[in-house]
């Protein structure tokens, strides 16, 4: 089976935690580097060029390639700003499957921006389309209201992929449940699958070095986040935490100590990213500087140590498709204190290896955070927090369930019977 796999706006080489750059990149990463143990598969990833670092072919294994193309300046581009650019790279991805002869058994997308190249795709060499939003606009939408900055066009063009898909691939069941509440779909065109942790990127690091930038003093509590500065990460929430803590257990607070990993380079990301600035202004207000370290973005290969040196993981966010953070801090034997929403829910058990909160409420963090500490010691072991995530997610099962499942899609081919109308409206043909 050949996968023409399209990844628009995110290329699996990009340093994680910057704009854009994420779960989709990890979760792109691993079904790469497991393709070869599928006998029979290839799958190819057609990004956009964004560093003229990566430029053309680059191979993750003889089974996997990305494909760079051109698809607007060769830089970083805010996601919202991206939407004029697939004409360009629609064209080029055409252009370079029929100049190479490309024989591909079905189109696989992330993300909304990639679901209408890939409808293009689907049209032109007749082929099924399986999409993965990764996120949902409307949901988001619902939890970040007068902060949504999504393209005009985001929320028509989820709800008209939800319709022209041949087949849909879900990460949860809360974003299941929503895609077939919100646009009427039946449940036998939703696939769930699960993202994995990769067991050998991830686990407790026992009397090793710790980062040169989170030295733990004596005494001292560390609390760890892991992410994109955004909005919908619900950082706000944790630096509201601390001044609860700082008015209610002077104790605890005196020991804390937050510190934050992701939002890209510190020298050239940080200063164009409104939500570092809004978080900035917030600490200094607060005074807190001395509280919240800001560390930048740090390679996958880098973050197993960060957890370890942690008490625990805080995922604070407002929206998660699934929360992939979240395990690989399980994985490295670390408790997750985690907000109430979505997959976390079932993720995190409460009072073994991880604690909840109400999402966007500092008092309910404060009180899982003093909770926490006071009763640290009669958590689970890391042995155990290991082994429970890792006995129910890995990616080489994400990996078998997504190859047999576009498998199964590519063998019900058959002729192309609707195109898209300008307004992205499906007509017959």
């Amino acid at each position: 089976m050949n996968i023409c796999a399209v990844s628009f706006h995110c290329c699996p080489f990009s340093l994680l935690g910057g704009d854009g750059t994420g779960g989709m990149n990890v979760y792109l990463r691993e079904l790469c580097s497991v393709a070869e143990d599928f006998p029979g598969t290839r799958i190819d990833i057609f990004t956009r060029i964004q560093n003229p670092k990566f430029r053309g072919i680059r191979h993750f294994s003889p089974h996997a390639r990305v494909i760079h193309l051109k698809g607007g300046p060769e830089r970083p581009v805010d996601r919202t700003e991206l939407y004029e650019y697939l004409p360009e790279f629609k064209r080029n991805m055409e252009s370079f499957i029929a100049q190479n002869k490309e024989d591909y058994d079905v189109v696989y997308t992330h993300y909304w921006l990639s679901g209408l190249v890939g409808e293009r795709v689907r049209e032109t060499f007749n082929l099924p389309l399986v999409h993965i939003y990764h996120t949902l606009a409307f949901i988001k939408r619902k939890v970040l209201e007068s902060e949504n900055r999504e393209h005009s066009n985001r929320l028509r063009s989820e709800e008209h992929l939800a319709r022209v898909s041949d087949a849909i691939i879900s990460s949860s069941r809360h974003e299941m449940r929503n895609l077939i509440d919100e646009y009427g779909i039946s449940p036998s065109k939703i696939k769930l699958i699960y993202p994995g942790v990769n067991p050998t990127l991830f686990f407790p690091v026992v009397n090793g070095k710790t980062p040169r930038d989170i030295q733990r003093k004596k005494g001292e509590k560390i609390v760890l986040f892991v992410g994109r500065i955004d909005p919908v990460k619900g950082l706000m929430t944790v630096i509201d935490a601390l001044s609860v803590l700082r008015k209610e257990e002077t104790s605890l607070y005196d020991q804390l100590k937050l510190f934050i990993v992701g939002g890209g380079r510190k020298d050239k990301d940080f200063p164009q990213n409104q939500e570092y600035i809004r978080l900035a202004e917030s600490i200094r207000k607060k005074k807190l500087a001395e509280k919240v370290i800001f560390l930048g973005s740090k390679k996958q290969s880098q973050l197993r140590r960060y957890y370890s040196a942690a008490d625990a993981l805080v995922v604070p966010s407002l929206y998660e498709s699934f929360g992939l953070v979240a395990m690989e801090a399980l994985a490295c034997g670390i408790p997750v204190i985690a907000s109430r929403i979505g997959e976390l829910e079932s993720i995190v058990r409460e009072g073994k290896n991880g604690l909840s909160f109400c999402p966007e409420d500092p008092a309910s963090l404060a009180d899982s955070l003093k909770r926490f500490f006071s009763v640290q010691d009669s958590f689970w072991k890391k042995e155990r927090i290991r082994g429970d995530v890792l006995n129910n997610f890995s990616w080489g099962k994400t990996a078998t369930e997504t190859y047999s499942f576009l498998e199964k899609v590519a063998g019900k081919r058959a002729p192309l019977t609707t195109i898209s109308q300008r307004g992205g409206i499906p007509r017959q043909v």
